[in-house]
Parts: C-alpha cells; structure tokens; sequence
C-alpha cells in the first residue's frame, strides 16, 4: 500500500512509520519539523519537509498518488492552545482542512485521522467512557482535535473509507520530553538527570495511559479494515500521575520528591477510556501492562536520553 503520514517525524508518527516499512508498505512521511525530528524518520520511507498549508502540497500528492493517509500532524500541547488558541487552530483545523481537500482531489481509499480521546470528553459523566459519551472539550486543543473530526464526517465523501482513533495519553520510546505534553517522557528525563519533578495540580488526576506498540496495532488493523469507524483506543485503565511517579521512581532510583505546581488550565482531573468498539470492530485489546510499558519506556531513555 502507498501511504502518506503527516507528523511522520515525531513520537508516534515515526513509530507509525517503522511499522509500516517492516509491513512492506511504501510510506511517504510529510513533516515540517517544528517539533518533530529529521533522525526519527525511517531511512526507507521517502521525506518532504513541508507545511501542510503549503500550496505546493497537491503536487506531492499527486506525484505519489496515495492509497491511504494517516494525519498525524498536530499542536499537541494542551497548555500551549490555552496561550495561543489561534495557532492551536491553524495547527489542528486549517492545516488538516487543507490535508483533506488535497486527499479528496487525489482520490485517497481511505483517511485515518489520530483524534483525541483524552481530551475530547470533558470532565466525564461516566466512567469508562465510550464513543457515546457527550462531547465537551474544556480546552483549545480538545475543540480544535473535535472539528477536525466533525469536517472529515461532513467534507469526505462516503467513497473514501473514513477512520478517526480517538488515542489515551500515548507513551513509550521515543516520546519527547521537550513537550509540554507527555508526563512520562518528562519524568524520566528529569529524573535521570537528577532534576526536581514538577506535578501541576495535586497528581491525583486520572488517566488513561496506552503504549505505543498497542498504537501501532490499531492503526495496523485500522488500515486493513473495510469500514469506516470512529473508536477509542485505550486500556480502559485509569492511573494517576502520582502512581506513575512512584513507579518510574523505582525504576530509576529517583530519591526526591516532586514539587507540585498550580493545575494547568483546560486540563480535566479523570478520564477513562472504554474500549469495547475497538475490541469489537478492529478486534484490537491492548497487550502491554502500564508496569511493562513503564519498564520498556524507562529503559529506552536510560540507553538514549543522553546521545
């Protein structure tokens, strides 16, 4: 299959991008590298730096004639939307609007679209919650992450096959820790480098956490699906942060305790993902524990962080 992914330089679009070569497919990774990084990318995947705004972008797709595109490319930053809300949007609505438009023209089979499960919902009524649950976003990033999926029901015609994963809080390998986003990338790297740990509310927030390699089964049985669908992936598992401290604590040998710091704002105190509709329409169920994930994270940034 001939694929395009947008953000094929960062965390999850450059893991997304290994799986794919391993499968045989060919992969076209499209990235402007403001926060991704050019040495994440696969040396067997084909590159263009370019902004997705970028009027040239139809010539790229219709050079490689995609099969399918995943859009991965985002402003990830909860905190960062709350401070600029107008380049939160240019980011997640004007940029994929435009991905979209292009995907159309060029007859893509099928869009598969890395939405957000985290902070789409709100403050739950419910716990765990499925794709039913009302959709109320507290912060910029939540709405912007929203439209994006409400203009692929309502532009992409039903002949293109339409995928939207709603994803948990994803970690593991190769997570930033510059971001302001992705606590467990920052923890470790503060901790290995014997800094204090900030925690921003009393750490008593629940999320649902999700590794990367179970990511990369979804999108893999994704592509492969003949049906369009809207699913949360997640373990359908709350953690605090605190207990995720207390863990990566032990696994680096980490002394001090954290500095807890007011609550961001547009942040949510729980969420808790069901993932039923993802065990029944993808047949896909998380495999990796929030202890194994944490030990192979914990590993990886002990034999990398430093290089």
């Amino acid at each position: 299959m001939k694929i395009i992914i947008t953000g094929g330089a960062g965390f999850i679009g450059s893991s997304i991008v290994d799986r794919l070569i391993i499968n045989g497919n060919q992969v076209l990774v499209l990235d402007n590298l403001s926060s991704g990084k050019l040495e994440n990318i696969n040396t067997s995947a084909e590159f263009v730096n370019i902004d997705l705004c970028d009027p040239s972008l139809k010539n790229v797709f219709f050079d490689f004639r995609p099969d399918a595109v995943i859009h991965c490319a985002a402003q990830v930053s909860v905190m960062d939307s709350q401070l600029d809300p107008v380049f939160d949007a240019k980011n997640n609505i004007l940029s994929g609007l435009n991905l979209l438009k292009i995907s159309i023209e060029s007859n893509v089979n099928q869009i598969l679209y890395l939405g957000t499960g985290g902070a789409l919902y709100g403050e739950p009524e419910y716990l765990p919650c499925d794709e039913s649950h009302p959709i109320r976003p507290i912060s910029p990033y939540g709405l912007s992450k929203w439209t994006l999926e409400k203009y692929i029901d309502l532009i992409v015609p039903d002949t293109i096959l339409k995928k939207v994963l709603r994803l948990g809080n994803v970690y593991g390998p190769r997570q930033d820790h510059k971001g302001a986003s992705g606590v467990v990338a920052i923890f470790l790297s503060k901790m290995l480098l014997g800094e204090k740990v900030e925690i921003y509310g009393d750490g008593n927030q629940i999320r649902d956490f999700v590794f990367i390699s179970d990511i990369l089964d979804a999108i893999e049985l994704s592509l492969k699906s003949d049906v369009s669908f809207t699913a949360n992936i997640g373990s359908a598992i709350g953690v605090s942060v605190n207990e995720i401290f207390e863990i990566l604590s032990k696994e680096t040998l980490y002394k001090n305790k954290p500095v807890f710091q007011t609550k961001s704002s547009g942040d949510i105190d729980r969420i808790i993902l069901s993932n039923n509709k993802a065990k029944s329409d993808l047949n896909w169920s998380p495999k990796i524990s929030m202890e194994e994930g944490l030990k192979k994270t914990s590993e990886w940034f002990k034999n990398n962080f430093y290089k």
